[in-house]
């Protein structure tokens, strides 16, 4: 912020009142509740510093505006209308690089804060502040700052991103003495709305001059929650992510809708579709319509062009007056400080110079009374008359780029091609109907996981009622524990519903519980105990959810995990809130929790009745497990015993794989492709399949040797062209591959 625009005074604070100034209008919306709580923590005797604590984008600096502009209101605590707040320009305190100014105006700034009554100093970033002052060799900073706040001279409201929050911690050792943390977490969907649209409308629409549609900033919402993308700005917490994809639909938007007419794009369909009309039959009515069109069409281009080149013109003269007073205002300059110097002169020689004396005392004499000589004045004239066209251009090119922009408004579809541009996600995928793709998740995850219809089934129809609204609050979305052997789709069917319902499978958030069989491995999980290293760096599970609530969760084979971590799952399962070691709490409501065991296995192997073997394998869970933590997953109800797989359910997954084996090789040989007769494959399957891995098996026997021999063919008969045929040898328990007919040369066989 220049110095320009703030009144910022030598001891580097900028006055509440005048750094609201920079937020014309602003409004703080949907934070009431955290903005009371902010309220409460400084009119406390005892810590009442505020540690703010937030992902980047979530709005902290916002409350901290909201609480100055609070000040404003009849129903705010006069305890707060008497507080004056600063805020700290760390930037420009920092800016010399030279440690004795920074130490001078540092000492200032305290001083100005102890001598003014109920002072509040702002960081809007601590970990900035902690970086600039161990760079510039200021550490000692961090020290006064806090002997202040002992000292209880003034209160410090720090500013922090929950990545930050470590090396703020660190910085001095009276941190959680002095300071009550504030965690402020993304606004639920009702709050959310309400802010996008607010800030949309004070922010975005008045610098885009265009009309947002309430279904763009719907939509923006609706994709930024669902989709997590590598981009920077969209990486950051709600509502920042929503505002960023509506300013960048805003920019892409304005791009095209200036390159033409906006009303071009629906006539030239009609054309379109007209000509194929004529095309298919000749017809005088649709001619006629047609010739009207591009009537029409052609006059909107012709005023089209007219309007660009009158903007344009305007433009120039715009441009051309405003580097006309930038000119007059150098001489301005140059003539002032020109006329300082005669001054001086005069004062130090007691008279003028002999040359010009006429003009030097006459601008002694003017500016000892307040005058401007005639020099500048004549140049101030100057200015004064471009600066009257330069206004009046000003005011006609607005005008006419409003004629343009208020016949546009940024819609639902304009959103959703540009996060499409940003993600690389279709648009296809993006509007699909949420309903239709509940309505057909059974079909979908069966056909991906086979075998498992009970499974499938019942995590299709929780996932359903969770959707509809009908789920505890105080419950995760679904929590499931899948039970039974090695390779029968268990974490496949984790994948399928991710992909299903985030359209990447990437997006699962999977925990290998052999990761956690010591005692202290839960310190991973929610972060380590206060005074063991990495303390302040949180934990991997409540990190990522703070990052990202909507998330399907995998704890797999959660049997090798240590006793003390089903603590963790018990909170998990019932309140669907987790607080790590520094006090953040975590929110688990809209999460799908999913849960693998292997216990119970050898009761399926081999096994002619699957209801005796699922009894049985049910009575060695509750023998592992507490039953209050069995209790958690619906009463039991949603632990969900998974079938062997038999051959015909091997031969489907076999098929599937070398279908896939088949894409891959086309994009790289599209001549070539593979074929495996129904005999070979049952053949092949009935022979390598092993209940105890599972689909594995088979799996492993495609990659292992399969694909190899693929592999080779592609690589060392590059003129190749037609269909490798997968034959089996059962004799020898062995594929055979017959090589593609190599174009001008006879056929080869590979074994």
């Amino acid at each position: 912020m220049s110095e320009q625009t703030l009144d910022i005074t030598q001891d580097f604070l900028i006055r509440g009142r005048d750094y609201l100034e920079q937020f014309p209008g602003f409004e703080l919306v949907g934070r009431q509740a955290t903005l009371k709580s902010l309220t409460a923590i400084l009119m406390r005797k005892r810590a009442n510093n505020v540690l703010l604590v937030g992902s980047g984008g979530v709005g902290c600096s916002a409350i901290c505006i909201g609480l100055q502009e609070s000040k404003q209101k009849p129903d705010t605590p006069f305890d707060i209308v008497s507080k004056r707040f600063f805020w700290l320009d760390s930037d420009w305190l920092f800016s010399s690089g030279d440690h004795n100014k920074i130490s001078e105006g540092f000492e200032k700034t305290l001083r100005t804060l102890s001598r003014t009554p109920n002072s509040v100093l702002v960081l809007d970033d601590m970990r900035d502040f902690i970086e600039a002052a161990r760079n510039n060799g200021s550490t000692h900073l961090i020290n006064a700052l806090m002997r202040s706040v002992k000292k209880k001279q003034f209160q410090i409201i720090m500013e922090t991103r929950d990545e930050d929050l470590e090396a703020v911690l660190k910085c001095h050792s009276d941190m959680q003495e002095s300071y009550t943390m504030l965690d402020i977490s993304e606004p639920d969907e009702g709050l959310l709305l309400d802010i996008v649209t607010s800030a949309a409308g004070n922010r975005l629409q008045p610098h885009h001059k265009i009309n947002i549609s309430a279904g763009a900033i719907s939509t923006a919402i609706e994709v930024t929650s669902k989709y997590r993308v590598r981009d920077l700005g969209l990486s950051r917490a709600q509502p920042e992510r929503s505002l960023t994809l509506l300013d960048r639909a805003l920019t892409s938007y304005r791009l095209d809708a200036h390159a033409q007419d906006p009303r071009l794009d629906e006539l030239q369909s009609r054309v379109y579709s007209l000509e194929q009309k004529l095309n298919a039959a000749p017809d005088s009515e649709v001619q006629a319509e047609l010739a009207g069109l591009n009537s029409e069409i052609e006059q909107i281009n012709t005023a089209w062009a007219e309007r660009q080149s009158q903007i344009k013109a305007i433009y120039a003269e715009l441009r051309d007056g405003e580097e006309a007073i930038l000119s007059l205002e150098t001489d301005l300059e140059e003539q002032q400080a020109k006329e300082q110097r005669l001054l001086e002169q005069q004062a130090e020689t007691g008279e003028p110079n002999e040359r010009d004396s006429t003009y030097k005392s006459f601008a002694a004499r003017t500016s000892a009374a307040g005058y401007d000589s005639e020099a500048a004045t004549a140049i101030k004239q100057q200015i004064t008359r471009f600066q009257a066209e330069v206004d009046k251009n000003r005011k006609a090119f607005d005008s006419l780029a409003a004629q343009i922009n208020n016949q546009l408004e940024l819609t639902k579809e304009h959103v959703l091609a540009e996060f499409s541009s940003i993600s690389g996600i279709p648009v296809s995928k993006l509007t699909q109907d949420e309903r239709a793709k509940l309505l057909h998740l059974d079909e979908n995850l069966g056909n991906r996981v086979f075998g498992q219809s009970e499974a499938v089934s019942k995590l299709s129809n929780q996932v359903r009622v969770a959707r509809a609204g009908l789920q505890s609050a105080n419950k995760p979305q679904a929590a499931f524990m899948f039970l039974g052997p090695s390779g029968v789709g268990k974490t496949e069917l984790a994948k399928a519903l991710t992909a299903e319902l985030f359209d990447d499978e990437r997006a699962l958030l999977r925990f290998d519980m052999s990761e956690y069989m010591e005692k202290h491995a839960v310190a991973k999980l929610i972060g380590a105990p206060p005074g063991y290293e990495g303390y302040e760096a949180g934990g991997i599970l409540t990190n990522e959810m703070r990052r990202n609530p909507r998330r399907i969760i995998l704890f797999d084979e959660i049997e090798k995990a240590h006793a003390d971590i089903f603590n963790v799952f018990l909170q998990i399962l019932d309140d669907a809130r987790l607080t790590d070691n520094r006090g953040l709490t975590v929110s688990f409501r809209d999460a799908i929790i999913l849960m693998t065991t292997n216990i119970g296995t050898q009761h399926f192997l081999n096994a002619d009745n699957f209801s005796v073997a699922k009894e049985l394998a049910l009575e060695d869970l509750d023998a592992q497990y507490r039953p209050e933590f069995l209790a958690r997953f619906n009463g039991k109800r949603n632990i969900v015993c998974f079938n062997t797989l038999d051959l015909p359910v091997i031969e489907m997954i076999a098929a599937r794989d070398i279908g896939k084996l088949n894409k891959m090789v086309q994009i790289t040989s599209p001549e070539i492709s593979i074929e495996i007769s129904d005999t070979a494959l049952t053949s092949m399957c009935r022979d390598h399949y092993k209940p105890i891995t599972g689909a594995r098996g088979i799996t492993g026997y495609i990659e292992g040797v399969i694909k190899p021999e693929i592999a080779h063919t592609v690589l060392f008969n590059p003129e190749a062209a037609g269909v490798i045929t997968i034959d089996y040898d059962e004799a020898n328990q062995t594929v055979v591959l017959q090589p593609p007919k190599a174009s001008g040369a006879p056929q080869a066989a590979a074994g």
